[in-house]
């Protein structure tokens, strides 16, 4: 097969769905570098130490299905804002997320990617009001007169937040950005009634420090079920994605971007759901496993999603 025939993959795994074996998070773990391991051994609860194995073996599922790389020679890397990169394969960008019972992910080649998922959920133990009040600062004027106007104020808040978070995500920053100098528009409504594969709200507009369309940068969005919103955000242009460069993008002619969105948005990238057999299909990379492994995850306290 053609390794470059894959040019996108939009996957997610519902972790509500997975209640490992011992048999089966012990093979997890022989598929993940050790440093991995170690990380979701720190966890105290069960939930999200399954998200973030899950999250894990999306990666190197995903990097192997599109390189075709033996998984001993996938080997992940992390900028000093925590982001994973791979170590020696520029041309691909891969990003994962998850909350409440979704683990995402997104990978493109020659574009910088970020994905996001909220659940839609309640907050618990603050009222809506009191919780927009607390969150304040994360959103301009023109964001929340469009949270407030909404139908359901606390589904478009989630969704405001997943898209400031896809482009955080895939720009790299980390925390270092003011959410305020980003802004968004939205034109479309995600409704439930619209859960098909296929339909995508990407008619969304970003602007930074309130003035310029950022046109580069496009959005995905769509409802997973109806409690959980996903927003891909995507830059189009083609470039390295060295280390160096995510976070950074070269100015192209405004008519080659109207070009990029427009075959970019042709191209229906939709969600395939991934069975936890083909997670676990990887190659062992991990011989340092044993009943601790599993010990380690069974003591962990269990907590409902």
């Amino acid at each position: 097969m053609d390794t470059q025939s894959i040019k996108w993959l939009r996957w997610a795994f519902n972790c509500k769905l997975w209640k490992p074996t011992a048999a089966e998070w012990l093979q997890a773990n022989r598929c993940i570098q050790g440093e991995e391991m170690q990380r979701i051994e720190r966890f105290v609860f069960q939930s999200p130490a399954i998200s973030a194995m899950v999250g894990r073996l999306l990666l190197r599922k995903s990097v192997q299905t599109v390189t075709h790389l033996e998984n001993k020679s996938i080997h992940f890397l992390r900028t000093s804002e925590g982001r994973p990169y791979l170590k020696d394969v520029n041309d691909l960008d891969v990003n994962v997320s998850h909350h409440g019972d979704w683990v995402v992910l997104a990978l493109e080649r020659n574009h910088q990617v970020g994905i996001d998922v909220m659940s839609l959920n309640r907050p618990i133990n603050i009222s809506i009001e009191e919780y927009f009040h607390l969150m304040r600062r994360q959103f301009t004027l023109s964001e929340w007169e469009q949270i407030k106007s909404a139908d359901n104020s606390l589904h478009e808040f989630y969704r405001f937040w997943c898209l400031k978070e896809s482009y955080v995500k895939a720009t790299g920053v980390g925390l270092n950005l003011d959410l305020q100098k980003i802004s968004f528009k939205v034109k479309d409504c995600l409704i439930l009634e619209k859960l098909s594969a296929d339909c995508f709200v990407i008619s969304t507009e970003m602007r930074l420090d309130g003035s310029v369309e950022a046109s580069d940068w496009l959005f995905e969005e769509k409802l997973l079920d109806s409690n959980h919103c996903v927003a891909v955000c995507t830059n189009p242009s083609p470039s390295s994605l060295s280390v160096s460069a995510v976070g950074s993008s070269t100015a192209q002619p405004q008519e080659n971007y109207d070009s990029l969105r427009t075959n970019h948005r042709k191209q229906q990238k939709s969600f395939t759901v991934i069975p936890t057999s083909d997670l676990l299909s990887l190659e062992t990379i991990n011989f340092n496993v044993g009943v601790d492994a599993w010990n380690n995850f069974n003591n962990k306290t269990f907590s409902s999603r």
